[in-house]
């Protein structure tokens, strides 16, 4: 890890598992220069992240997730795009969900459309859902097609690089009264209200097995999201994006669908037959959530689409949504596909 450095390297690893065995396996796995912290209880992400954040002392943090890693070269090119812009207080690379560097991850959501989404309800077709999604696709693909540092509203604490200075001027790293999730929403929007950008750095890259935590208990994970969901929106207030979607989605009728070439139902590893108009270059969109907000992304080109088994035995049990469209323009018809992991 030093070699990939611009300085020095110190590394800390929290262990919230409450479990002896973990604990064990950490130390006899662990190199001893590693400062293994071990909490007697699950105190939570953030919690755990203050607590190997408060002795260090250096000039930038890394905070990354135990289901992702950093790429040959990432760290080091984070560190020289943090520290050549001023303005900048994290970084995060360009993220991918799988090892052979197919899929990018979803680019983090802003905190305005978090609220924004969730006042709307579910609308299904409508109007301003149908929106979001056409812009929000737009700017993933500019976001994964980016070839230098970009401004963005939001971040992953899965995996950012922080500077010190500004995360104290910001109030400190995470809010311990979030548990998990929303605690680097929280982080990311204190910081660009004190006056710092967030950015992407695409030419750095890292891998993020994306949900791979705690597979087996997803109602407690969905049941933390909401929690945290209703501290975030109560600590930041309700901002007037959610009052005007109440009043656009009063008086915008439901449009129709977007045009459906085909729909597939699979239960297992799947290939798609691409139609002719796609062959050139098409983009396949997966998310667990039907308005694809958010979604990760693969480009391709040919009249072949194969979702294998390797990334089928990624994701965790629930129902997925898929659709495969063109790069250009604004992708109004797709294949669309949705699939159950069980």
């Amino acid at each position: 890890m030093a070699s990939e450095s611009l300085g020095p390297v110190a590394v800390a690893v929290v262990d919230n598992s409450e479990s002896p065995e973990e604990v064990e396996r950490l130390r006899r796995g662990l190199p001893t220069s590693v400062d293994l912290m071990v909490n007697t209880e699950n105190e939570g992400f953030g919690r755990a992240c203050n607590r190997a954040a408060e002795p260090w002392r250096g000039e930038a943090i890394l905070l990354i997730n135990p289901d992702a890693k950093v790429l040959p070269g990432c760290l080091k090119r984070l560190q020289q795009t943090l520290f050549s812009c001023n303005a900048a207080a994290a970084v995060s690379p360009q993220i991918f969900w799988d090892e052979f560097l197919q899929y990018y991850f979803p680019p983090p959501c802003s905190p305005g459309l978090v609220e924004f989404q969730s006042s709307l309800g579910p609308q299904d077709g409508g109007y301003i859902t149908r929106l979001l999604d056409v812009l929000w696709r737009k700017y993933a693909i500019g976001l994964w097609r980016s070839k230098g540092p970009l401004r963005v509203r939001n971040l992953s604490g899965g995996l950012a690089l922080l500077k010190c200075a500004c995360v104290r001027e910001a109030g400190g790293l995470f809010d311990p009264r979030f548990f998990l999730y929303f605690e680097d929403t929280d982080l990311f929007l204190r910081l660009r209200r004190t006056g710092f950008d967030l950015l992407i750095e695409p030419r750095a890259s890292a891998i993020h097995y994306y949900d791979q935590c705690a597979m087996e208990d997803q109602g407690k994970k969905r049941h933390l999201m909401l929690t945290s969901m209703a501290l975030f929106r109560e600590k930041h207030g309700r901002t007037w994006k959610g009052g005007l979607a109440r009043a656009v989605s009063g008086f915008v009728p439901p449009i129709r669908d977007q045009n459906i070439i085909s729909r597939y139902r699979f239960s297992k590893p799947f290939s798609i037959e691409i139609p002719a108009f796609l062959h050139e270059e098409w983009l396949f969109e997966w998310s667990p959530n039907r308005n694809f907000l958010p979604a990760a992304g693969r480009f391709g080109a040919g009249g072949q689409f194969e979702f294998p088994e390797y990334c089928w035995d990624m994701l965790a049990k629930g129902e997925y949504y898929g659709r495969i469209g063109s790069v250009k323009g604004y992708g109004r018809r797709f294949l669309n596909m949705t699939w159950v992991v069980e």
